[in-house]
């Protein structure tokens, strides 16, 4: 309660140079961090995947700290290592389109890279090679690998304070929640149910949405290279890796997402068997029936049921996921899901109590999605 009488200027004043002093702080946390943005939010993805497993080994008996351990260094370690190498293979196939502007593409990506130093072509390629073959001294060798080195140790580290982040989280979220609800939240039920649901939000669509994405990649990919062993020569299913992620990424629209995918790969090995060969014609029947029928039907029956989440309608997942990057960068995929969960949980639970007060009881399940297929 604020004081009456002269004491209450003296209140204000007091109040006043604290909010302007967390103000300043809080200028001078976003200047020193912002260029920390996307490890930070990299970091908060790899909480709420390890968090569940983690909370799972601790009912098992393992201490917190035991638990958090294990949980990254066993199994989000291995998951980041395969999603890195997804990702690197993935733009080196980029690369390779002939209608892809890829220095665009990496400079959108990773705008801190200068894609004009990086050697591409021959050209750029053979005077080094040159240079090193025939006066291969030790001072040329290693300033070529400085560079490398420094690039190598520069993101190593960025990579141990992200993991460092993301096992504090999962160790200490007791008392970081317990602390927030009674030192920060207080008696204000409003903010603890909105805060409640944007956690379990982010914990629906980041260890639901992204691990059945991946899942469905990973799958994709591996059927698609075993298609390509049996396909006809010239019949090949072409860029596998990039297929397999769109094949991933169209998951998340209902119904017809994949089978979209799968239609498009059809209908060019089927123009492609009729102009070259059509007694091949047989492949793209078959990889309709290992696709549409035998591979969706795993992906329906177990991993979808297990993985996915339903908070939120698989269109707005959908747009999260492939905006974010290009409008932040590669850390996008993660901080587009991000702005997404806290903008629909805003909308769908405070919004409609600042239109019509807090008498107003929303609905449940007004974007939940049970009904149409998620990924």
């Amino acid at each position: 309660m604020i004081p009456n009488g002269d004491v209450d200027a003296e209140w204000l004043r007091s109040r006043g140079w604290w909010w302007a002093f967390a103000f300043a702080l809080s200028i001078v946390l976003i200047a020193a961090l912002r260029d920390y943005l996307g490890w930070i939010v990299f970091g908060i993805f790899l909480y709420y995947v390890a968090r569940p497993i983690s909370r799972r080994l601790h009912q098992r008996g393992f201490s917190s700290g035991t638990s958090a351990a294990v949980t990254l260094v066993l199994i989000v370690l291995p998951f980041v290592g395969v999603l890195f190498v997804i990702m690197s293979l993935a733009i080196i196939q980029i690369a390779t389109l002939e209608v892809t502007d890829f220095d665009v593409v990496l400079e959108r990506l990773f705008p801190r890279v200068d894609a004009d130093e990086l050697p591409t072509t021959e050209p750029e390629l053979y005077p080094f090679a040159e240079d090193l073959a025939t006066d291969p001294r030790l001072s040329t060798i290693v300033q070529w690998l400085s560079g490398l080195v420094g690039q190598f140790l520069t993101a190593s580290y960025l990579l141990l304070v992200t993991f460092l982040f993301a096992f504090f989280l999962v160790r200490d979220e007791r008392q970081i929640g317990r602390w927030l609800r009674t030192e920060i939240i207080g008696e204000k039920p409003n903010v603890t149910t909105y805060l409640r649901n944007v956690d379990e939000g982010l914990q629906s669509v980041f260890f639901g949405y992204t691990l059945t994405i991946l899942a469905i990649v990973l799958l994709a990919g591996v059927v698609y290279t075993g298609l390509n062993v049996i396909a006809p020569t010239g019949l090949e299913i072409p860029q596998v890796l990039l297929l397999a992620i769109v094949t991933g990424l169209a998951s998340v629209i209902p119904l017809v997402g994949r089978n979209i995918v799968y239609a498009s790969i059809v209908g060019y090995l089927a123009l492609t068997a009729i102009r070259t060969d059509p007694t091949a014609l047989w492949f793209p029947v078959a990889f309709y029936v290992v696709m549409g029928l035998l591979f969706d039907g795993v992906i329906r029956t177990y991993v979808r049921p297990i993985l996915s989440g339903r908070m939120f309608p698989t269109g707005l997942v959908l747009f999260a996921y492939i905006l974010g990057p290009p409008i932040f960068g590669w850390y996008g995929i993660f901080l587009g899901p991000v702005i997404m969960v806290v903008t629909v949980v805003f909308v769908q639970h405070q919004l409609p109590r600042l239109l019509h007060g807090d008498h107003h009881s929303p609905g449940t399940s007004e974007y939940s999605d049970h009904d149409s297929e998620n990924p």
